[in-house]
Protein backbone atom coordinates (compact mmCIF):
# COMPACT_ATOMS: atom_id res chain seq x y z
CA UNK A 1 0.00 0.00 0.00
CA UNK A 2 1.35 3.33 -0.98
CA UNK A 3 1.66 5.91 1.70
CA UNK A 4 0.35 9.59 1.01
CA UNK A 5 3.74 10.73 -0.25
CA UNK A 6 3.95 7.84 -2.68
CA UNK A 7 0.56 8.13 -4.00
CA UNK A 8 0.61 12.00 -4.76
CA UNK A 9 3.55 11.24 -6.12
CA UNK A 10 2.14 8.30 -8.31
CA UNK A 11 -0.85 10.42 -9.39
CA UNK A 12 1.37 13.44 -10.28
CA UNK A 13 3.39 11.67 -12.41
CA UNK A 14 0.56 10.10 -13.99
CA UNK A 15 -0.83 13.17 -14.98
CA UNK A 16 2.32 14.65 -15.39
CA UNK A 17 2.44 17.34 -13.57
CA UNK A 18 5.12 19.59 -12.55
CA UNK A 19 4.47 20.73 -8.76
CA UNK A 20 7.43 22.87 -8.37
CA UNK A 21 5.83 26.36 -9.17
CA UNK A 22 2.43 24.95 -7.63
CA UNK A 23 2.71 24.07 -4.82
CA UNK A 24 5.00 27.29 -3.69
CA UNK A 25 3.45 29.81 -5.33
CA UNK A 26 1.78 32.44 -3.36
CA UNK A 27 -1.93 32.65 -2.73
CA UNK A 28 -3.95 34.54 -4.47
CA UNK A 29 -5.90 37.51 -2.75
CA UNK A 30 -9.57 36.91 -2.02
CA UNK A 31 -10.87 40.27 -1.20
CA UNK A 32 -14.38 39.48 -0.62
CA UNK A 33 -14.14 36.08 1.53
CA UNK A 34 -12.84 36.39 4.67
CA UNK A 35 -12.91 34.27 8.05
CA UNK A 36 -12.34 35.93 11.18
CA UNK A 37 -10.81 33.52 13.58
CA UNK A 38 -10.72 33.12 17.84
CA UNK A 39 -7.64 31.02 18.46
CA UNK A 40 -7.45 28.45 15.78
CA UNK A 41 -11.53 28.42 15.08
CA UNK A 42 -13.19 30.57 12.57
CA UNK A 43 -15.91 32.69 14.48
CA UNK A 44 -17.56 34.90 11.16
CA UNK A 45 -17.34 34.42 7.74
CA UNK A 46 -17.39 37.78 6.03
CA UNK A 47 -18.70 38.02 2.29
CA UNK A 48 -22.11 36.08 1.97
CA UNK A 49 -24.22 35.32 0.59
CA UNK A 50 -22.92 33.32 -1.91
CA UNK A 51 -25.93 33.36 -5.10
CA UNK A 52 -24.49 31.19 -7.56
CA UNK A 53 -24.93 28.39 -9.93
CA UNK A 54 -22.93 24.67 -10.49
CA UNK A 55 -21.52 23.45 -13.53
CA UNK A 56 -20.24 19.88 -13.65
CA UNK A 57 -16.88 19.65 -15.62
CA UNK A 58 -16.94 16.38 -17.59
CA UNK A 59 -15.42 17.00 -20.97
CA UNK A 60 -12.56 18.01 -21.75
CA UNK A 61 -13.17 19.07 -25.33
CA UNK A 62 -15.27 21.66 -23.77
CA UNK A 63 -12.85 23.72 -21.54
CA UNK A 64 -11.98 26.40 -23.94
CA UNK A 65 -14.87 27.15 -25.65
CA UNK A 66 -18.11 25.78 -24.06
CA UNK A 67 -17.44 25.78 -20.44
CA UNK A 68 -16.22 29.46 -20.62
CA UNK A 69 -19.14 30.29 -22.90
CA UNK A 70 -21.74 28.79 -19.83
CA UNK A 71 -19.24 30.67 -17.35
CA UNK A 72 -20.44 33.74 -19.49
CA UNK A 73 -24.19 32.77 -19.25
CA UNK A 74 -23.85 32.62 -15.57
CA UNK A 75 -22.49 35.85 -15.41
CA UNK A 76 -25.46 36.99 -17.37
CA UNK A 77 -27.95 35.51 -15.33
CA UNK A 78 -26.87 37.51 -12.59
CA UNK A 79 -25.14 34.73 -10.17
CA UNK A 80 -22.03 36.26 -8.40
CA UNK A 81 -20.34 32.98 -7.87
CA UNK A 82 -20.14 29.55 -9.64
CA UNK A 83 -19.26 25.96 -8.34
CA UNK A 84 -17.35 23.28 -10.74
CA UNK A 85 -17.76 20.13 -10.10
CA UNK A 86 -15.14 17.87 -10.34
CA UNK A 87 -15.98 13.69 -10.52
CA UNK A 88 -13.14 11.10 -9.04
CA UNK A 89 -14.07 7.85 -9.53
CA UNK A 90 -14.50 4.52 -7.43
CA UNK A 91 -15.41 1.07 -9.52
CA UNK A 92 -17.67 0.43 -7.38
CA UNK A 93 -18.58 0.84 -3.55
CA UNK A 94 -16.47 -1.92 -2.16
CA UNK A 95 -13.50 -0.59 -3.86
CA UNK A 96 -10.37 1.13 -2.17
CA UNK A 97 -8.96 3.41 -4.97
CA UNK A 98 -10.40 5.98 -6.34
CA UNK A 99 -8.68 7.31 -9.49
CA UNK A 100 -9.18 10.35 -12.23
CA UNK A 101 -10.58 9.26 -15.75
CA UNK A 102 -8.44 11.64 -18.18
CA UNK A 103 -10.44 10.97 -20.81
CA UNK A 104 -12.98 13.18 -19.30
CA UNK A 105 -11.11 15.19 -16.57
CA UNK A 106 -9.86 18.45 -16.91
CA UNK A 107 -6.07 18.61 -16.33
CA UNK A 108 -4.45 20.71 -13.49
CA UNK A 109 -3.90 23.52 -16.41
CA UNK A 110 -7.44 23.43 -17.53
CA UNK A 111 -9.16 23.62 -14.70
CA UNK A 112 -7.17 26.18 -13.16
CA UNK A 113 -8.05 27.86 -16.51
CA UNK A 114 -11.20 27.83 -15.95
CA UNK A 115 -10.96 28.76 -12.55
CA UNK A 116 -8.90 31.98 -13.91
CA UNK A 117 -11.52 33.05 -16.53
CA UNK A 118 -14.30 32.71 -13.99
CA UNK A 119 -12.25 35.07 -11.05
CA UNK A 120 -11.72 37.27 -14.38
CA UNK A 121 -15.89 37.43 -14.89
CA UNK A 122 -15.54 39.21 -11.22
CA UNK A 123 -17.00 35.43 -10.01
CA UNK A 124 -16.26 33.73 -6.68
CA UNK A 125 -15.54 30.17 -7.37
CA UNK A 126 -16.05 26.92 -5.21
CA UNK A 127 -14.30 23.58 -6.30
CA UNK A 128 -16.29 20.46 -5.52
CA UNK A 129 -14.96 16.76 -6.01
CA UNK A 130 -17.60 14.35 -5.82
CA UNK A 131 -16.78 10.59 -6.08
CA UNK A 132 -19.07 8.71 -8.71
CA UNK A 133 -19.24 4.89 -9.06
CA UNK A 134 -18.03 3.46 -12.48
CA UNK A 135 -19.78 0.26 -12.25
CA UNK A 136 -22.11 0.11 -9.13
CA UNK A 137 -23.68 -3.09 -7.62
CA UNK A 138 -27.61 -3.18 -7.24
CA UNK A 139 -28.21 0.84 -5.32
CA UNK A 140 -25.10 1.70 -4.43
CA UNK A 141 -23.70 5.37 -4.59
CA UNK A 142 -21.33 7.35 -2.88
CA UNK A 143 -23.30 7.57 0.50
CA UNK A 144 -23.32 3.75 0.77
CA UNK A 145 -19.41 2.99 -0.28
CA UNK A 146 -18.33 0.08 2.12
CA UNK A 147 -14.49 -0.54 0.86
CA UNK A 148 -12.23 -3.18 1.34
CA UNK A 149 -9.82 -1.49 3.21
CA UNK A 150 -11.06 1.64 4.56
CA UNK A 151 -7.28 2.67 5.58
CA UNK A 152 -5.77 2.40 1.36
CA UNK A 153 -9.52 4.38 0.78
CA UNK A 154 -9.12 7.12 3.01
CA UNK A 155 -5.24 7.14 1.64
CA UNK A 156 -6.88 7.46 -2.28
CA UNK A 157 -9.22 10.17 -0.80
CA UNK A 158 -6.22 12.46 0.44
CA UNK A 159 -4.71 12.05 -2.28
CA UNK A 160 -7.74 13.53 -4.83
CA UNK A 161 -8.17 15.87 -2.29
CA UNK A 162 -4.71 16.98 -2.27
CA UNK A 163 -4.87 17.31 -6.24
CA UNK A 164 -7.54 19.05 -6.41
CA UNK A 165 -6.83 21.72 -3.20
CA UNK A 166 -3.43 22.94 -4.63
CA UNK A 167 -5.09 23.85 -7.97
CA UNK A 168 -7.61 25.50 -5.85
CA UNK A 169 -4.89 27.57 -4.09
CA UNK A 170 -2.71 28.37 -6.65
CA UNK A 171 -5.53 30.07 -9.20
CA UNK A 172 -7.40 31.69 -6.06
CA UNK A 173 -10.81 29.74 -5.57
CA UNK A 174 -13.01 30.77 -2.50
CA UNK A 175 -14.38 27.57 -1.14
CA UNK A 176 -12.88 24.14 -1.31
CA UNK A 177 -15.70 21.58 -0.58
CA UNK A 178 -13.79 18.65 1.24
CA UNK A 179 -16.74 16.30 0.67
CA UNK A 180 -20.58 15.75 -0.81
CA UNK A 181 -22.62 12.66 0.88
CA UNK A 182 -20.27 10.66 1.84
CA UNK A 183 -22.41 9.29 4.82
CA UNK A 184 -21.19 5.81 4.96
CA UNK A 185 -18.09 8.01 6.23
CA UNK A 186 -19.08 10.36 8.60
CA UNK A 187 -18.72 8.91 11.30
CA UNK A 188 -15.42 8.43 10.82
CA UNK A 189 -14.49 11.26 12.55
CA UNK A 190 -10.39 10.99 12.95
CA UNK A 191 -10.49 10.17 9.43
CA UNK A 192 -12.22 13.48 8.35
CA UNK A 193 -9.84 15.88 10.88
CA UNK A 194 -6.97 14.53 9.60
CA UNK A 195 -8.24 14.89 6.20
CA UNK A 196 -9.43 18.61 6.69
CA UNK A 197 -6.06 19.27 8.32
CA UNK A 198 -4.52 18.33 4.99
CA UNK A 199 -6.89 20.20 3.01
CA UNK A 200 -6.27 23.70 5.09
CA UNK A 201 -2.75 23.24 5.17
CA UNK A 202 -2.65 23.96 1.50
CA UNK A 203 -5.73 25.54 0.48
CA UNK A 204 -6.19 28.70 2.92
CA UNK A 205 -9.38 29.89 0.99
CA UNK A 206 -12.83 28.71 2.82
CA UNK A 207 -13.23 24.64 3.70
CA UNK A 208 -16.73 23.02 4.02
CA UNK A 209 -18.58 19.49 3.60
CA UNK A 210 -21.47 18.87 1.37
CA UNK A 211 -23.86 16.30 3.58
CA UNK A 212 -27.66 15.33 2.28
CA UNK A 213 -30.39 17.11 3.27
CA UNK A 214 -32.08 13.77 4.95
CA UNK A 215 -28.76 13.32 6.85
CA UNK A 216 -26.98 16.75 7.68
CA UNK A 217 -27.51 16.68 11.50
CA UNK A 218 -25.39 13.36 11.95
CA UNK A 219 -22.23 15.20 10.58
CA UNK A 220 -19.82 14.69 13.66
CA UNK A 221 -17.12 17.91 12.21
CA UNK A 222 -19.30 20.62 11.58
CA UNK A 223 -16.60 22.74 14.30
CA UNK A 224 -13.84 22.00 12.06
CA UNK A 225 -15.19 23.70 8.95
CA UNK A 226 -16.09 27.55 8.20
CA UNK A 227 -19.71 26.99 7.29
CA UNK A 228 -22.23 24.29 6.84
CA UNK A 229 -23.23 22.88 2.60
CA UNK A 230 -25.91 21.07 2.48
CA UNK A 231 -27.96 19.35 -1.23
CA UNK A 232 -31.26 20.23 -1.13
CA UNK A 233 -33.93 18.02 -2.69
CA UNK A 234 -36.87 18.11 -0.21
CA UNK A 235 -40.09 16.72 -1.05
CA UNK A 236 -42.22 19.75 -1.68
CA UNK A 237 -45.37 18.56 -2.94
CA UNK A 238 -47.28 15.62 -3.39
CA UNK A 239 -47.85 16.07 -6.98
CA UNK A 240 -47.28 18.48 -10.32
CA UNK A 241 -50.42 20.44 -9.13
CA UNK A 242 -48.53 21.88 -6.05
CA UNK A 243 -49.29 25.41 -5.58
CA UNK A 244 -46.72 28.05 -5.18
CA UNK A 245 -48.70 28.95 -2.02
CA UNK A 246 -48.31 25.32 -0.62
CA UNK A 247 -44.35 25.06 -1.61
CA UNK A 248 -44.14 27.78 0.43
CA UNK A 249 -46.00 26.27 3.25
CA UNK A 250 -43.65 23.17 3.28
CA UNK A 251 -40.84 25.08 3.00
CA UNK A 252 -41.79 27.00 6.36
CA UNK A 253 -41.84 23.69 8.04
CA UNK A 254 -38.22 22.77 6.41
CA UNK A 255 -36.70 26.18 7.34
CA UNK A 256 -37.83 25.48 10.90
CA UNK A 257 -35.98 22.69 11.41
CA UNK A 258 -32.93 23.99 9.69
CA UNK A 259 -33.17 27.10 12.14
CA UNK A 260 -33.04 25.07 14.94
CA UNK A 261 -30.08 23.52 13.78
CA UNK A 262 -28.17 26.70 12.77
CA UNK A 263 -28.89 27.73 16.09
CA UNK A 264 -26.81 24.95 17.54
CA UNK A 265 -24.19 24.90 15.29
CA UNK A 266 -23.57 28.44 15.28
CA UNK A 267 -22.22 28.91 11.17
CA UNK A 268 -24.21 29.74 7.99
CA UNK A 269 -25.67 27.06 6.48
CA UNK A 270 -25.20 27.28 2.78
CA UNK A 271 -27.20 24.80 -0.20
CA UNK A 272 -24.62 23.57 -2.04
CA UNK A 273 -26.91 21.83 -4.67
CA UNK A 274 -30.90 22.92 -5.08
CA UNK A 275 -32.52 22.68 -7.88
CA UNK A 276 -35.40 20.98 -9.95
CA UNK A 277 -35.98 19.07 -13.13
CA UNK A 278 -38.21 19.82 -15.59
CA UNK A 279 -40.43 16.90 -15.40
CA UNK A 280 -43.44 16.10 -13.20
CA UNK A 281 -42.08 14.56 -10.96
CA UNK A 282 -40.05 17.38 -9.39
CA UNK A 283 -42.02 18.44 -6.68
CA UNK A 284 -42.50 15.05 -4.75
CA UNK A 285 -39.01 13.51 -6.14
CA UNK A 286 -36.47 16.23 -6.60
CA UNK A 287 -33.73 13.85 -6.71
CA UNK A 288 -35.04 11.30 -9.22
CA UNK A 289 -34.25 12.91 -12.95
CA UNK A 290 -34.09 8.97 -14.35
CA UNK A 291 -37.46 8.53 -15.55
CA UNK A 292 -38.00 9.58 -19.12
CA UNK A 293 -41.70 8.23 -19.31
CA UNK A 294 -42.53 11.65 -17.13
CA UNK A 295 -44.04 14.51 -19.00
CA UNK A 296 -41.84 17.34 -18.85
CA UNK A 297 -43.79 20.55 -16.74
CA UNK A 298 -41.78 23.47 -17.34
CA UNK A 299 -44.27 25.40 -15.18
CA UNK A 300 -43.79 23.23 -12.28
CA UNK A 301 -39.97 24.16 -12.71
CA UNK A 302 -40.98 27.56 -12.17
CA UNK A 303 -43.73 27.28 -9.53
CA UNK A 304 -40.85 25.61 -7.65
CA UNK A 305 -37.89 28.18 -8.01
CA UNK A 306 -40.51 31.09 -7.18
CA UNK A 307 -41.40 29.14 -3.56
CA UNK A 308 -37.81 28.78 -2.76
CA UNK A 309 -36.69 32.11 -3.50
CA UNK A 310 -40.00 33.43 -1.32
CA UNK A 311 -39.03 30.98 1.29
CA UNK A 312 -35.30 31.70 1.80
CA UNK A 313 -33.96 35.31 0.01
CA UNK A 314 -33.10 37.77 3.14
CA UNK A 315 -32.99 34.90 5.71
CA UNK A 316 -30.01 36.18 7.88
CA UNK A 317 -28.65 33.13 9.06
CA UNK A 318 -28.42 31.50 5.31
CA UNK A 319 -25.17 31.86 4.04
CA UNK A 320 -26.83 31.37 -0.04
CA UNK A 321 -27.04 28.74 -2.53
CA UNK A 322 -25.98 27.08 -5.69
CA UNK A 323 -28.20 26.47 -8.24
CA UNK A 324 -28.27 22.75 -9.98
CA UNK A 325 -27.34 23.26 -12.79
CA UNK A 326 -26.28 25.14 -15.86
CA UNK A 327 -24.63 22.90 -18.32
CA UNK A 328 -23.26 23.90 -21.75
CA UNK A 329 -25.82 23.07 -24.35
CA UNK A 330 -28.74 22.00 -22.66
CA UNK A 331 -32.22 24.22 -21.73
CA UNK A 332 -35.23 24.96 -23.68
CA UNK A 333 -38.59 23.73 -23.78
CA UNK A 334 -37.96 20.23 -24.56
CA UNK A 335 -34.93 19.53 -22.02
CA UNK A 336 -36.21 17.66 -18.96
CA UNK A 337 -33.07 17.96 -16.39
CA UNK A 338 -32.00 20.60 -13.93
CA UNK A 339 -31.00 23.59 -15.79
CA UNK A 340 -33.63 26.61 -16.11
CA UNK A 341 -32.19 28.06 -19.05
CA UNK A 342 -33.90 29.06 -21.70
CA UNK A 343 -37.33 27.73 -19.54
CA UNK A 344 -39.29 30.24 -17.27
CA UNK A 345 -37.61 29.08 -14.16
CA UNK A 346 -34.69 30.86 -15.64
CA UNK A 347 -36.87 34.51 -15.77
CA UNK A 348 -37.65 33.78 -12.07
CA UNK A 349 -33.63 33.44 -11.60
CA UNK A 350 -32.96 36.54 -12.92
CA UNK A 351 -35.46 38.31 -11.08
CA UNK A 352 -34.29 37.37 -7.56
CA UNK A 353 -30.90 38.01 -8.17
CA UNK A 354 -31.31 41.13 -9.40
CA UNK A 355 -32.64 42.21 -5.88
CA UNK A 356 -29.90 43.44 -3.52
CA UNK A 357 -27.83 40.89 -1.53
CA UNK A 358 -28.61 39.91 2.01
CA UNK A 359 -26.68 40.39 5.17
CA UNK A 360 -25.58 37.26 6.31
CA UNK A 361 -25.53 37.55 10.22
Amino acid sequence: MLGRGGLIAALLIYLGISVGCVLFAPPESRPDIRVQHAGSRPTRVAGLPFRGVAMQLQRVDFMDNEYQKSIDEIVDVGADTVMFVVDPHMENGSRSRIYLDMRFTPTPKQLGGLIDYAKGKKLRVMLMPIVLLENPKGNEWRGTINPENWSEWWESYRGVLYHYSWIAEKHGADVFVVGSELVSTETMIDEWRKTIDMVRGTFKGLVTYSANWDHYRDVPFWDQLDFVSMNCYYKLGDNHKVSIEGIEQRWRDIRANISAFQREIGKPIVFSEVGWCSQQNAAHEPWDYTQPDIPIDLDLQRKLYEGFFRSWHGTPWFGGFMIWEWPPGAGGPEDRGYTPEAKPAEKVLREWLAKPRWQVQ
